[in-house]
């Protein structure tokens, strides 16, 4: 991958992150956003499916057992050398079974969970080889999806990168999300990287919101640790056994969070921290793809509250659990 495409795609996992689209799913889709290289965005979908198995819940007579699945679509509406401006939608349906119940507010535990989004982006690239863009979400994370605007939510991302030199460039990020909050606030979150890239081998994006680095010691072995925000650190390794069948393996440290709809404080969420040891592979044909992940998940909880600082009150915990996840990616 060009260096300046591959800078391209790790500030696009910045959007995709900051605007909450599936992190996992999603970056595929996105990752030409901030490419330099302008009109060459196509349509694409995936499906997703997870299966959690059953797991005691601590501290309580009750299990706990959970399928996911995930659909995901981004569509280029028109693109030309100068601008692109795509859409992008996703759909998310949790099926829980379990009698669990939060300690401290009494409630019962959602049997299912949702959230629902659709978004638009533009960027633009300018004379200078400056490249700009925006993107806005509008979706509702709820066990009652859009029951009101109290489980709505407005996600949007500006940013910019300014080359420096053939290979190098700095990032310039702002990042507002109504159901994020830093030090109990709402508010908007500038962010400032800068894209080293000595070699095609290495990449590293050091700042603030967000951090990446990339090496390929080998030419058909990536090395990758992340962080985005929030909450979010995933480390992978993949290895390219021959074109078209790719096998990996990493960690990743998650999290979540939905609103309850008659939940007694309107300022809370329900949040889910999940860490994670995790192997697979993916085959890749023209149109179509084929994954199939195995791992382990550990250190779940979930727990209703305003923020993370919340995380030890009105707390569930569950048993750790391998879980198996089916994918087909589509390209038109």
């Amino acid at each position: 991958m060009p260096p300046a495409r591959l800078i391209g795609v790790l500030v696009l996992g910045v959007a995709l992150l900051a605007v909450r689209p599936i992190p996992a799913t999603a970056q595929s889709e996105l990752q030409m956003w901030l490419n330099p290289e302008m009109g060459k965005q196509i349509p694409r979908a995936d499906y997703r499916y997870t299966f959690y198995p059953k797991q005691d819940v601590e501290d309580q007579n009750t299990t706990f057992t959970m399928t996911e699945q995930r659909i995901t679509l981004f569509a280029p509406l028109y693109q030309d050398t100068k601008d692109e401006l795509a859409v992008a939608g996703k759909v998310l349906y949790q099926n829980i079974d379990t009698q669990a119940r939060f300690p401290e507010a009494g409630g019962s535990f959602p049997p299912e969970l949702w959230d629902i989004s659709a978004g638009i982006s533009y960027r633009h690239k300018f004379d200078n080889s400056w490249t700009g863009g925006v993107a806005l979400t509008i979706g509702s994370e709820s066990d009652e999806p859009f029951n009101s605007l109290e489980e709505m939510y407005l996600r949007f991302v500006a940013l910019l990168r300014v080359p420096q030199g053939e290979r190098n460039s700095w990032i310039f990020t702002l990042i507002y999300a109504t159901d994020e909050q830093i030090f109990g606030q709402t508010l908007p979150i500038p962010g400032i990287a800068y894209a080293w890239v000595p070699s095609d081998k290495f990449t590293a994006v050091i700042g603030f919101p967000f951090s990446m680095i990339r090496y390929k010691p080998f030419e058909n072995l990536t090395l990758d640790a992340e962080y985005y925000p929030f909450w979010t650190v995933r480390s992978r390794a993949t290895w390219e056994i021959f074109q078209p069948l790719r096998a990996y393996a990493g960690f990743q440290w998650d999290s979540d969070h939905f609103y309850r709809a008659d939940r007694d404080d309107r300022d809370d969420k329900i949040f889910y921290r999940e860490m994670r040891l995790y192997a697979g592979i993916r085959f890749d044909l023209r149109h179509v793809g084929f994954e199939v992940t195995g791992g382990y998940a550990f250190n779940r909880f979930y727990f209703e509250g305003e923020g993370y600082s919340d995380r030890h009150d009105n707390r569930i915990d569950i048993g750790n659990s391998p879980f198996i996840v089916g994918k087909i990616n589509l390209r038109f």
